[in-house]
């Protein structure tokens, strides 16, 4: 930040001038890109004298000096800066003493650009085809129509003699008695194959829906019993040719109801069934009680000689000396 207690220059940026004269140039500005270098006739870029250099920079403004105000009626005059460029000149290229060899032009890929009108071109080229081909058929078909037309005109407007006139008829005659004699031929044969509908003789169950009045015995002011009509049903009949039809077609008789089995052991209704005893049980005691009682009775029916079955009799023991003294088994 410049000091805002020090005294105004009054050649304040008058060197600045000289010293932008004096500055060396740069390489770069130079070589790169063929150089900048001013042009005498470069009107786009000419300078601009300007009316007050002394007041051009912004170090010669002084910082004790008060902001203008918006509302003077003087207008502050636009200061013009001065641009200082270099034309653009494109760089001298350089001569290549070697020989240059011939190389092969690569094909150019075809780009999607021209593809993509390659491809327009076509469709329009189909499009044309294709309109062109409907407009012949176009005209072929009114070609022709107009050919059968000019011919059906000839016909009418040629005039047949009375001769001619019989003649045709006689031939219309012909045709006509032809399809005659066809068609009662045909009449002939659809009746010898009409089928003649035959009615049952043998017995029938029928089944008749009737409507009737609905009838409501009432007490009458006498206290004699009186039947009042009160609206109309409907009633269904089947009805039989005779009894041993019905008993033929009928003949099953009342099912009759499932008795629940029943606990043999509590006389409770069962909710289980032993597979091996055939047995009913309502629970589980009742469920070991008769498999136990099924035990005892089978041990009293085997042979105790045989090895598996001397095994599970040895089984049968321990369960028993277990259940009677369940403390020793689990010391055990």
């Amino acid at each position: 930040m410049l000091c805002t207690t020090r005294e105004k220059r009054t050649n304040a940026g008058s060197k600045m001038a000289a010293l932008l004269e004096n500055e060396d140039n740069d390489d770069f500005y130079s070589s790169a890109y063929g150089g900048f270098e001013d042009e005498a006739d470069d009107v786009e870029y000419s300078e601009e004298d300007d009316e007050e250099s002394d007041t051009d920079s912004d170090i010669s403004i002084d910082e004790n000096d008060e902001p203008v105000s918006d509302q003077e009626d003087e207008p502050t005059k636009k200061r013009r800066h001065k641009v200082v460029t270099k034309a653009y000149k494109e760089p001298v290229p350089k001569k290549i003493k070697k020989e240059l060899t011939k190389s092969t032009p690569k094909p150019r890929s075809s780009s999607p650009i021209l593809s993509g009108n390659v491809e327009r071109k076509r469709m329009r080229e189909s499009t044309t085809q294709k309109s062109l081909e409907v407009r012949q058929r176009t005209q072929a078909a009114e070609n022709s129509r107009l050919q059968d037309q000019n011919k059906r005109k000839s016909k009418e407007s040629h005039s047949m003699t009375q001769e001619q006139l019989l003649e045709e008829a006689k031939i219309t005659e012909l045709k006509n008695l032809k399809s005659l004699e066809m068609f009662q031929r045909l009449e002939l044969e659809k009746k010898k194959t009409k089928l003649i509908k035959r009615t049952y003789t043998g017995p029938m169950i029928r089944y008749h829906s009737v409507a009737m009045p609905m009838i409501e015995v009432v007490e009458g002011e006498n206290g004699k019993e009186e039947n009042k009509i009160v609206g109309r049903c409907t009633r269904n009949f089947i009805t039989y040719p005779d009894e041993n039809t019905m008993k033929q077609y009928f003949n099953f008789e009342k099912p009759k109801p499932v008795q629940k089995s029943t606990c043999i052991v509590s006389r409770l209704p069962a909710r289980y069934f032993d597979p091996l005893t055939k047995q009913p049980s309502a629970n589980l005691t009742a469920f070991r009680i008769i498999r136990e009682a099924y035990y005892t009775q089978l041990e009293k029916k085997v042979d105790p000689r045989l090895p598996h079955v001397a095994k599970w009799l040895e089984w049968r023991k321990q369960m028993r000396a277990a259940k009677q003294n369940p403390k020793s088994m689990k010391g055990h």
